[in-house]
C-alpha cells in the first residue's frame, strides 16, 4: 500500500483526478503532526505540576483548545481523540469510555474490578472508568499526556492521561448562547457566563443539553430511537481572591447521561432486533476546593479537596434479537455502580526566591479513597453484587535543575501505598496491599529560543488486584500482579518561518513487565445458553515503540495547516497460559493499537467574515481484544465545514464522515449469536459501528 492510499480510501470519487490527488499528497505530507490549536499563540499545559507551553514541555503532549473544540462542534471528548496522534478508544456503550494511549488501556468493564491504564480527570477530578462524564460543555481544553504519568498521577496513569479543563472564573464579563440540529434528530442548547460579583470574587455558570435520536433503526420495535443519546451537563465555578496571597477556587459539576444502548446488529448494520434495548446511564456530581497560600516568602502551598459520586446504570440485550426470532436464548445483562471517591493533595512549591541549589522544587502529599459498589442483575444467574475499596496514599517530588544556561535536568519521584478490598455475594473476598513507585528522569537542551530537545526515562505502574467469579479457569488466577513499565523518549519542538511553523515529534521506547492482559471466553450451560468467564491475568512481557509528530503552519494570512501522525508498534513478547489450548498472544500486536493513525486540517479563510475548513483523519486496522484475533478495518473519514461570522454572531454548516464510511469502535468474536447459521456451533465475529455521515448547523452568539 502506497502512503496515498494509507491515508486516503480508494474509490473516493472526490479524488480521481491526479492533480487533485498530489495536491492532496502534498497537503497531507506537509502536514503531517499538530496539536490543533486553533492559531500559532502559545499554549499553556496545565495539567503538569506547573503550567508550562506545550512548545516548552519536554514531554509528548497534545493539547485540542476550546477554539478547535467548537469548530468540530464537539460535545464528548470522544470525537476529540482521532486529533492525537496514537490514541484510541473503545466503545461497547453510547459513548467512548475506555480510552487507550500507546496501545496500552482498557476496553470494557463488567463483573470484574478495573484498575485502569489511562487516567481520565475533569478540571482535576477523576472520573477514570466512567468516560461518560466527559462531556465537552464550555471545555477551555483537552490535553492528552502520552507514556507514564506515574510522577504525577500515580497508578491509574500507566499510560497516559486525558484531561479536561473548562474555562475559569474571571472578572471579565464574558458568555455566549450556541444551538444546534444535526441529521438522525440531534439537537441541543448550550450556554455559559461569568464575571465579577464583586472586587475579590468571580464566577462562571454553563449548562448544557444534547440529545439525538442515534444512528439505529430497530425492526423489532419498529423505533429509530433505541441507541438516543440524551445529556445533561452543569457546571459552577468561583473565583475569590482572599488576600494578596490566598486565592479559594469552588467549583461544582453535574452530569446527567440517559443515553439508549442498542448497537449490534446480527448483520453487523446499523440495523437491530433487539426486543429490550438497553441503556446507558451515568449521574456523577463532583465538587473541588483548590487553594493557593503563598505562606512565606520562599514557597507556595497549594491545597485541593476533590469529593465526587457518580451513579452508573449499564444493561443490554444480550441475545440482540426478539422472542420470536431467537425463542430458547433470551437474555437481558444489567450493572449498577454506585462510586464515592474522595481525594486531598497538598503541595509545596518553591517560588523564584526559594529556589535550592538552582533549582525549582516541589514536594506534595496525597490522598485518595474510592469505593465502588456493583449489582448485577442477570437473567440466568441470581442477583449478584460485589464492593471494591481501594485506598492510595503518596509522596512526591519533582526537581527542575538548570546545569546551564540551555541545559536543565528533571527528576521526579512518587511513592505510593496502594490498598485494596474486594468481597462479594459470592463469598468470595481478597485484599492488596503495597508499596508502589514511580520516576521520572529527563534532560532538556534549549539550542536556542525556538528550539528544545530532551531525554527522558519513566516509570509507571499499575496495581494488581483480585478477580471475582465462581467460575474462573483455575484458582490460581484469583489475585493478578502489579504491571509496571520502563519508557523511553526522545523528542524535539521547533519554531521556524517567524513563528508561523511550529513542530513537535518524539520517539518512545516501552518495555512492559507483568503487563496484565482481560481474558474472557465462552462457556455454555446445560439448555446451551452462554455466558461469559471474565478476568485479568497477568502476561509474561510487552514492548511498544514509535513516533508522534505534530505540526502547525500559518502557510499564508488566509490559510492555517494542521495535522497530526502516529505510528505505533506493539508486540506481547511473552505470554504465559496455565491452559495449553487457552489463546495465546505471544507474538502478536496489542489490542487497540492501530499501526497509524492520523488526522490533517486546512482551514481556509476566502473573505473576512467566511472560513472553510477540510479535515481528514484515519487510523490502521487493529485488533478488538486480547481474546480473539477479530480486527477492525482500517478507516479513512473526510470532514466539511463552513463558517460564517458577523460581529458576536456565528453560523456552521459542517458535513462530519462526508463518504459515510463504516468504521468499528468495539469488537467482540467467538460464539455462535446468530440462530439462522444453523444448529451447529459457528464461530462469528460482531462489531459496533460508529457515527455514519452527519450533517449539522451550529448557530453561536457571544456577549
Amino acid at each position: 500500500m502506497n502512503l496515498y492510499h494509507a491515508i486516503v480510501p480508494k474509490g473516493v470519487a472526490c479524488y480521481g483526478d491526479r492533480n487533485i490527488r498530489n495536491a492532496t499528497l502534498f497537503v497531507l505530507l506537509s502536514c503531517v503532526g499538530s496539536s490543533f490549536a486553533s492559531s500559532i499563540d502559545e499554549v499553556i499545559v496545565t495539567s503538569d505540576f506547573r503550567p508550562l507551553t506545550v512548545q516548552s514541555a519536554g514531554f509528548s503532549v497534545s493539547v485540542i483548545d476550546q477554539a478547535v473544540i467548537h469548530q468540530r462542534n464537539a460535545r464528548h471528548v470522544e470525537e476529540l481523540l482521532a486529533l492525537a496522534p496514537n490514541v484510541n478508544y473503545a466503545a461497547g456503550a453510547s459513548r467512548g469510555r475506555y480510552f487507550q494511549i500507546r496501545g496500552i488501556g482498557e476496553r470494557s468493564q463488567f463483573v470484574a474490578p478495573l484498575n485502569p491504564s489511562v487516567g481520565t480527570f475533569v478540571d482535576g477530578v477523576d472520573f477514570t472508568g466512567f468516560g461518560g462524564a466527559a462531556t465537552l460543555l464550555d471545555v477551555a481544553q483537552v490535553e492528552v499526556l502520552r507514556g507514564s504519568q506515574g510522577t504525577r498521577f500515580g497508578a491509574n496513569a500507566l499510560a497516559g492521561v486525558i484531561s479536561l479543563k473548562s474555562v475559569d472564573a474571571t472578572n471579565q464579563q464574558a458568555g455566549y448562547i450556541k444551538s444546534h440540529v444535526t441529521s438522525y434528530g440531534g439537537r441541543g442548547f448550550e450556554g455559559a457566563h461569568g464575571g465579577a460579583v464583586s472586587e475579590h470574587v468571580a464566577y462562571r455558570v454553563a449548562m448544557s443539553q444534547t440529545r439525538s435520536d442515534g444512528y439505529i433503526d430497530n425492526v423489532a420495535l419498529k423505533q429509530d430511537n433505541t441507541n438516543h443519546i440524551d445529556e445533561f451537563t452543569g457546571r459552577a465555578k468561583i473565583h475569590w481572591a482572599v488576600a494578596d496571597n490566598l486565592t479559594v477556587d469552588l467549583s461544582a459539576l453535574y452530569v446527567d447521561v440517559d443515553n439508549g444502548y442498542d448497537a449490534f446488529s446480527l448483520d453487523q448494520n446499523r440495523t437491530t432486533m433487539s426486543d429490550e434495548p438497553g441503556h446507558d446511564r451515568q449521574i456523577s456530581r463532583a465538587t473541588t476546593l483548590l487553594a493557593d497560600w503563598g505562606a512565606a516568602r520562599r514557597f507556595n502551598v497549594q491545597g485541593r479537596v476533590n469529593v465526587s459520586r457518580t451513579d452508573a446504570d449499564y444493561g443490554y440485550d444480550e441475545d440482540w434479537t426478539y422472542a420470536e426470532f431467537q425463542p430458547d436464548y433470551q437474555a437481558f445483562d444489567n450493572y449498577l455502580r454506585n462510586v464515592s471517591r474522595e481525594s486531598i493533595e497538598l503541595r509545596w512549591l518553591s517560588n523564584e526566591e526559594g529556589r535550592i541549589a538552582n533549582s525549582d522544587w516541589l514536594l506534595g502529599l496525597y490522598y485518595q479513597n474510592s469505593q465502588v459498589d456493583l449489582l448485577r442483575e442477570y437473567t440466568y444467574a441470581s442477583v449478584f453484587n460485589s464492593q471494591y475499596d481501594t485506598a492510595s496514599r503518596a509522596l512526591f517530588t519533582h526537581i527542575t535543575t538548570a546545569l546551564g544556561d540551555n541545559l536543565r535536568l528533571t527528576s521526579g519521584l512518587r511513592i505510593e501505598h496502594w490498598a485494596s478490598d474486594y468481597a462479594d455475594s459470592k463469598n468470595l473476598a481478597g485484599d492488596n496491599d503495597e508499596n508502589l513507585f514511580g520516576g521520572k528522569l529527563a534532560i532538556e537542551y534549549t539550542a536556542s529560543k525556538n528550539a528544545l530537545w530532551y531525554a527522558s526515562i519513566t516509570r509507571g505502574y499499575k496495581a494488581g488486584g483480585f478477580n471475582g467469579g465462581d467460575d474462573l479457569p483455575s484458582e490460581s488466577l484469583r489475585n493478578f500482579d502489579t504491571e509496571f513499565q520502563i519508557n523511553y523518549e526522545l523528542g524535539g519542538k521547533f519554531i521556524a518561518l517567524s513563528g508561523s511553523l511550529r513542530n513537535r515529534i518524539s520517539a518512545f521506547y516501552t518495555d512492559r513487565k507483568d503487563l496484565q492482559l482481560k481474558s474472557s471466553s465462552v462457556i455454555y450451560s446445560a439448555a446451551g445458553n452462554p455466558s461469559w468467564i471474565d478476568y485479568t491475568d497477568n502476561a509474561g512481557a510487552g514492548i511498544s515503540y514509535g513516533l508522534e509528530w505534530e505540526l502547525q503552519l500559518q502557510f499564508t494570512e488566509s490559510l492555517n495547516i494542521l495535522g497530526s501522525f502516529g505510528w505505533l508498534e506493539t508486540e506481547i513478547t511473552e505470554h504465559n497460559q496455565l491452559r495449553p489450548a487457552a489463546f495465546n498472544l505471544t507474538g502478536r500486536e496489542g489490542a487497540h493499537a492501530p499501526e497509524y493513525t492520523y488526522a490533517v486540517s486546512a482551514q481556509y479563510k476566502p473573505a473576512e467574515r467566511l472560513n472553510a475548513q477540510l479535515e481528514f483523519e484515519g487510523r490502521d486496522a487493529f485488533f478488538y481484544s486480547d481474546s480473539h484475533n477479530y480486527r477492525a478495518s482500517d478507516t479513512h473519514r473526510i470532514n466539511l465545514r463552513l463558517r460564517y461570522q458577523t460581529g458576536a454572531y456565528e453560523v456552521q454548516v459542517y458535513a462530519n464522515n462526508v463518504t459515510d464510511e463504516d468504521y468499528g469502535v468495539r469488537g467482540f468474536s467467538g460464539w455462535d449469536a446468530d440462530p439462522r447459521s444453523g444448529d451447529g456451533f459457528d464461530e462469528q465475529s460482531y462489531q459496533q459501528l460508529g457515527a455514519p455521515r452527519v450533517l449539522g448547523l451550529t448557530v453561536r452568539l457571544d456577549f
